[in-house]
C-alpha cells in the first residue's frame, strides 16, 4: 500500500492530514469508441504509515508584502534559500514489511494538483487563485530541517533521504515552510496542498 499524507494550506495554515492508498494495475475503459484510459499504480512492501501532530495545523506568520524584497526591491530568498520557516514533524508511526535493516528513511513531497507556478518547480503553487482573493505570485517552500534543503529538486521531483535505523525509524522528523514569491506579489491567501509518501530502505 503507498502511504500518502496531504499538505493543505488555507490562508496562511499548513494542513498536514494522512491517507492510505494503493492498487494494482486496473483497466478503465468507457463505452464510447476511442474513449479507452488505462490506470496504473504500484503496490510496495516498505511504506510506513505518517501522521502530522496537532490536528496537522501548522500556522503559517502572516507577512507584508515587503518581507519578500531587499531594500532595493530584488527578491530577498531563492527556493533554495534555507531561510527559516514555521517548523512541523512528520510522524512515522509504523511500518509494514521487515524493516530490520533499515538504512533510510525516503519522503516525497508532490502538489496535489500536479501543478507547479509558471518556471518554479520547487515552490508549492498557490490553488487560490487572485480572484479568489488568493495572493498574487506567491506560493509555499518546505524544506528538510536535517538536511536544510529543499524537499524539491529543480525539476520537481522529491527524495528526501534521511539515515535512520530499524530501531529509530518510527519517530518525528522535522521540516520547516515558509512563503516564496514567484514573481511580483499581491495580497492575498495562499492555499496549497501537498501530498508525502514515506518508503524506506
Amino acid at each position: 500500500m503507498a502511504k500518502r499524507t496531504n499538505c493543505h494550506v488555507l490562508g496562511r495554515i499548513l494542513v498536514i492530514a494522512g491517507l492510505i492508498g494503493g492498487s494494482g494495475p486496473a483497466p478503465c475503459l468507457s463505452a464510447e469508441t476511442g474513449m479507452d484510459v488505462t490506470l496504473n499504480a504500484n503496490i510496495v512492501e516498505n511504506t510506513c504509515q505518517v501522521s502530522i501532530p496537532e490536528d496537522g495545523k501548522v500556522h503559517l506568520s502572516t507577512v507584508g508584502k515587503n518581507w519578500f524584497y531587499n531594500p532595493d526591491g530584488s527578491t530577498r530568498l531563492q527556493p533554495t534559500d534555507a531561510a527559516s520557516g514555521t517548523l512541523f514533524k512528520v510522524r512515522v508511526k509504523s511500518c509494514v514489511g521487515d524493516p530490520s535493516t533499515v538504512n533510510a528513511l525516503h519522503f516525497s513531497f508532490q502538489p496535489q494538483t500536479k501543478q507547479w507556478p509558471a518556471g518554479f518547480h520547487q515552490v508549492f503553487i498557490n490553488e487560490t487563485t487572485p480572484a479568489a482573493g488568493g495572493a498574487g505570485n506567491t506560493g509555499i517552500v518546505i524544506f528538510s530541517k536535517a538536511l536544510n534543503s529543499n524537499v524539491l529538486n529543480s525539476d520537481g521531483t522529491s527524495d528526501v533521504v534521511v539515515t535512520t535505523s530499524s530501531t529509530s525509524l518510527v519517530n518525528d522528523y522535522e521540516f520547516y515552510a515558509r512563503l516564496q514569491n514567484t514573481g511580483p506579489v499581491t495580497a492575498g491567501k495562499v492555499t496549497s496542498r501537498v501530498v508525502v509518501n514515506a518508503i524506506y530502505n
